[in-house]
């Protein structure tokens, strides 16, 4: 009985631990796409807490905006803040529910915002209009990269699953869609 027990503990602890490998190591990933050519942009490994931020010239009002968003642990993008200098048509005007409407740094901001926002986001951009996207120390200029362009931003769910599949499917000569 005591042979049988060396034999299954250590092939037990094996599994257990492969099953926490498998369960811990998920991560998501951002994609920034044109649309419909689906050339990538941008593709990033991105976790909960991350910070992205879009920035462009509004086209009534003619100035700079900022906008701020993070990834939340089930990989929703929310939108936390948003920074402008001038109200005016199609500028926040007001901050909702537990939402702070403040002017700091010459700038009117609207902080503790807890706005999902739905993805895909389809996202226009100009080339005259100084987009930028902003994750950790990258600055990708779109207005510049991509020019006038309608782009996708989406966030993907990965797993080690999802990798090995990938990885075995390769090797089988398996064509995998990413």
């Amino acid at each position: 009985m005591k042979k049988k027990l060396n034999l299954i503990l250590p092939g037990f602890v094996l599994l257990l631990l492969i099953v926490i490998i498998f369960l811990l190591n998920n991560y998501f990933y951002i994609t920034i796409l044109t649309f419909p050519e689906k050339i990538v942009v941008f593709k990033e490994k991105i976790s909960p807490g991350q910070r992205i931020a879009l920035a462009y010239t509004h086209s009534v009002a003619q100035t700079p905006v900022w906008e701020f968003f993070e990834i939340d642990k089930e990989g929703k993008l929310i939108l936390t803040e948003t920074h402008f200098h001038d109200h005016g048509a199609g500028l926040p005007y007001t901050a909702f529910d537990e939402e702070i409407f403040i002017c700091e740094d010459h700038k009117f901001k609207i902080k503790n915002m807890q706005r999902e926002i739905i993805l895909p986001l389809y996202y226009r951009i100009y080339k005259d209009r100084g987009n930028v996207f902003i994750f950790e120390n990258q600055e990708i200029r779109l207005s510049d990269t991509v020019g006038d362009a309608l782009l996708v931003i989406d966030i993907y769910h990965k797993s080690i699953n999802d990798s090995l599949l990938k990885y075995f499917m390769n090797l089988g000569g398996i064509k995998s869609d990413e």
